[in-house]
């Protein structure tokens, strides 16, 4: 009889450092290599273990080499097919920057200019002066502007989840942290300063939802993380993979069934009968949650009267100075800007705010506000009443800048990128994420520059250099 087929992570380049597959044999897990410096019909092979349903996932590093393969016109078919697999799988392509930054990216990042108090301390280091005698551009190879943009739009199209790195120790860091959170099952990750609104409450509502996932029966989900001075990790893993129709539709499962423990209580008591609680059982369940429910409301509400009662206090002085709103209408303009109390949104970003044309404010939420107010006055109440809730007062210019760019660019990555800028301001959050994040945002940024959307990228892209070296 024939052995079941085992599960295995796949390596594909040099991907495979001594740390990652001592990791793996230390777990007990497989991996596989194959090389890409291969003919198409050895691709062909590599696609079919990529979409196999025993690859747990697959990381790769591709080479000047690999770009010029994959615009091969003899592997386009075979190239697009393994782009398209990587797409579907837990995946992580590592590029060196050498190869997926242009020269002026790369020069906007030189390492030169980095301040080596800021450096979280990795050795061994590997820098340019030791590639061997030869300069950066002879190790990896020149590549053609037509050729990065052409292979990196193929990335971008995808939406792979492709990283440059520096060194091989940043590579093998960032390997490493990747295979841990799949052999762990991590479901998703993310960070909220310590000052933003509703942070405590977003902690509550995020145990209550481990609850419900305990009494309905769930996969079985647990949650860990850890909390620094500036503010708090969550992370959620599953014993069991990916849910069936992802995390998301359990959150809005558990969000209707929050809401009918407090409105429709009988309706409540019957979901969870269906999942196998007796009556009695469901019952009890039902009360508590529609307790804490209350409870919770009661929270938010509070919390945000005492932040809007805060940020009165913190415009008096300058009330005087500009001519601004007093009143009334000060506590309207507030009240526009600070979200609303919904515990089914206590972990969402906030709204994005600004100035409309003849000095209207303007929320995402709501019609304009205030109308031909001052401009100087409304620009400075919106700015601070933004970064008090998103708990982002004591970030520096550059941090704000990229956090602005990330809220019109980021799309469905926004608060993936959002958490690793407050994790790169945060210097005690673990050196290795921080490492990560430094990467995402490299790799984000680059396809902005790649995309022609000159938007002081170079100045951003020394704020990520600078915040965590590995050079």
């Amino acid at each position: 009889m024939a052995a079941e087929p085992r599960d295995f992570f796949l390596f594909l380049g040099a991907t495979d450092s001594e740390s990652a597959t001592t990791r793996l044999r230390a777990s007990g897990a497989i991996y596989r290599k194959k090389m890409l410096n291969s003919r198409p019909d050895n691709w062909r092979k590599i696609v079919d273990l990529v979409v196999s349903p025993q690859n747990r996932g697959t990381l790769v590093t591709l080479t000047s080499g690999d770009y010029d393969s994959i615009h091969d016109p003899n592997y386009q078919v075979v190239a697009q097919d393994l782009l398209d697999g990587l797409a579907k799988i837990p995946h992580v392509i590592f590029v060196h920057e050498a190869v997926f930054l242009t020269p002026e990216q790369r020069k906007a990042a030189e390492g030169g200019h980095i301040d080596r108090s800021t450096l979280v301390d990795i050795t061994p280091r590997f820098d340019d002066e030791d590639y061997f005698g030869m300069s950066r551009e002879d190790f990896f190879g020149e590549v053609p502007d037509e050729l990065r943009q052409h292979v990196n739009t193929m990335f971008r199209e995808r939406g792979l989840n492709v990283v440059p790195y520096r060194t091989n120790v940043e590579r093998s860091i960032m390997a490493n942290s990747f295979l841990e959170d799949n052999e762990r099952h991590l479901l998703f990750r993310f960070y909220v300063p310590s000052g933003r609104l509703y942070a405590r409450e977003s902690e509550t509502l995020l145990g209550l939802f481990r609850d419900w996932l305990g009494q309905t029966g769930r996969t079985r989900i647990r949650q860990e993380g850890y909390s620094t001075n500036a503010g708090q990790v969550f992370e959620f893993f599953s014993t069991e993979g990916e849910p069936s129709g992802g995390v998301t539709s359990y959150f809005q499962d558990f969000s209707e069934f929050l809401d009918n423990c407090v409105t429709f209580p009988e309706v409540a008591i019957n979901q969870l009968i269906v999942t196998g609680l007796d009556e009695s059982a469901a019952a009890r369940t039902v009360s508590r949650f529609g307790t804490l429910a209350k409870r919770l409301t009661l929270d938010l509400k509070q919390r945000r009267e005492e932040r809007s009662l805060s940020l009165k206090h913190q415009f008096e002085n300058l009330l005087m100075e500009t001519g601004g709103l007093h009143g009334d209408e000060l506590d309207a303009v507030i009240d526009t800007l600070l979200p609303p109390p919904t515990v089914s949104g206590v972990t969402l970003p906030a709204r994005t705010v600004g100035l409309g044309p003849g000095g209207t404010l303007e929320a995402t939420a709501g019609q304009p506000a205030v109308v031909n107010i001052n401009p100087q006055f409304i620009n400075e109440v919106a700015g601070s009443v933004v970064q008090n809730v998103q708990g982002t007062v004591n970030l520096g210019p550059q941090a704000h800048e990229l956090l602005e760019v990330i809220a019109k660019f980021g799309g469905t990555s926004q608060v993936q990128l959002e958490s690793a800028v407050y994790e790169l301001e945060d210097d005690g959050a673990r050196a290795e994420d921080r490492i990560v994040a430094r990467g995402r945002l490299k790799s984000f940024l680059a396809g902005l520059g790649n995309r022609g959307l000159g938007i002081g990228l170079d100045i951003l892209q020394k704020y990520v250099e600078h915040k965590v070296g590995v050079s």
